[in-house]
């Protein structure tokens, strides 16, 4: 991504000017994407002799909030880069990287005559990475080299390396005094669940890295936040710096805990302040709707409104079943765009696989009105039929469920006659 150049040409591009800015500042499906993409758009350094106290004392000023303790650092090599990214996705992952490309393949969301995703997943990280902190572990990483990817991008690394060990050691805030760590622990089944919540993270760990990059050039954040032409030169050139090979979904669902989740906390910012953010923090957002949609989740924070209401009991016993998704409206702004999205209100997606390795795919979507679900229902099957996919589908009020797969008979049952 061009989250360096964006940074780079924010700080030649800022002056002040009758005191303001004269020019503005140019993300299972779950922890298997979020997890790692907590700074791994952000490529900077920070060396094993750097000291942390300092740049914890400036997070400290600008969140004002204290950290409880120090943060253990450990540097590594590039060339360990990838047994550490394998082992993060590992760890996270609740199932093997084969069944999670089947998953990916089967809900349509990449290629399924590509046969080379998981090399292109873990070469995307390397390209982006030089830092980031795991909530898991409670450890800073951070790596020497700078990837091949920067080169020649005409950066400042001095520059670079502080910005980026604000985001990371804010990243440690959130996890030392809103237990960020345990609650990625319980989001593991949600990956709509886990895409909002980091983008929360990221979103909020943006934009204290903003305030500091801000304040050593002299300009207030409000400054910054109240000019709406920021957000759109981000999402304008977010991905020029990655290889247009990369499948798009890998892409987006890197880019959407950044960009999505900036909206969101500059939101909160200028509704309360930091004060806003510390309730965010302490009441994140439970869905990719309500990144998308900011008004619907701060009038929950509002009404301190309860959790989602999907009955699971009421899903089919699907024999082999390999998993069961909860994909959110991102998922489905994706798929099928943002027009037939927009009513949704949950999910849940089962798929199954028989001895033959081969997948069916159950999905149940509800949504906020009857024509909502209409809408859906012709945009997926339509979708699908264009991958050259036979399905099945069916309305019922604001429910929508639709099989397709290898299984005729489970298919049946569960989209009825």
């Amino acid at each position: 991504m061009e989250t360096a150049r964006i940074l780079r040409d924010a700080r030649k591009g800022m002056q002040r000017r009758n005191g303001a800015l004269a020019s503005p500042v140019p993300e299972r499906m779950s922890r298997r994407l979020t997890q790692f993409l907590a700074a791994f758009l952000l490529a900077a350094s920070a060396s094993a002799a750097s000291p942390l106290a300092a740049p914890m004392h400036d997070v400290e000023r600008i969140r004002g909030l204290r950290f409880e303790h120090d943060i253990r650092h450990v540097s590594i090599g590039r060339d360990e880069l990838p047994d550490r990214l394998r082992a993060q996705m590992v760890k996270s992952m609740p199932y093997s990287f084969d069944d999670y490309m089947l998953v990916l393949r089967s809900l349509q969301l990449v290629d399924g005559r590509n046969d080379q995703l998981m090399s292109q997943l873990i070469d995307l990280y390397q390209s982006q990475v030089l830092a980031f902190y795991d909530p898991l572990d409670h450890v800073y990483y951070s790596i020497a080299e700078m990837p091949k990817a920067m080169d020649g991008m005409g950066l400042d690394p001095a520059a670079m390396r502080e910005m980026v060990i604000i985001h990371e050691l804010t990243h440690a805030l959130q996890d030392q005094r809103f237990d960020a760590g345990a609650r990625e622990k319980t989001l593991t089944k949600d990956s709509d669940g886990e895409l909002a919540f980091h983008s929360l993270l990221e979103g909020e760990a943006t934009l204290v890295m903003m305030a500091y990059m801000l304040d050593k050039l002299g300009q207030p954040l409000d400054a910054l936040i109240q000019n709406p032409a920021v957000l759109e030169s981000l999402a304008g050139t977010a991905d020029k710096n990655i290889d247009p090979s990369v499948p798009r979904y890998f892409v987006e669902s890197l880019k959407f805990p950044y960009l999505e989740g900036l909206k969101l906390c500059v939101e909160g910012y200028r509704r309360g302040g930091w004060k806003m953010l510390d309730k965010m923090d302490a009441n994140p957002p439970r869905s990719t709707r309500e990144v998308l949609h900011p008004g619907d989740y701060f009038a929950r924070l509002e009404l301190r409104g309860g959790g989602k209401t999907f009955d699971n009991a009421a899903l089919v016993a699907a024999p082999g079943l390999l998993t069961v998704e909860h994909l959110g409206e991102f998922h489905w702004r994706y798929l099928v765009g943002a027009k037939a999205s927009g009513g949704w209100i949950d999910d849940r997606v089962q798929i199954a696989q028989n001895k033959s390795c081969e997948t069916t795919v159950l999905a149940e979507t509800r949504w906020s009105s009857d024509d909502g679900a209409r809408q859906f229902r012709d945009a997926y099957v339509a979708f699908l039929h264009e991958r050259g996919v036979p399905v099945r589908a069916a309305v019922d009020g604001g429910t929508v469920r639709v099989g397709y797969g290898a299984d005729a008979a489970l298919i049946a049952k569960f989209v009825g006659p």
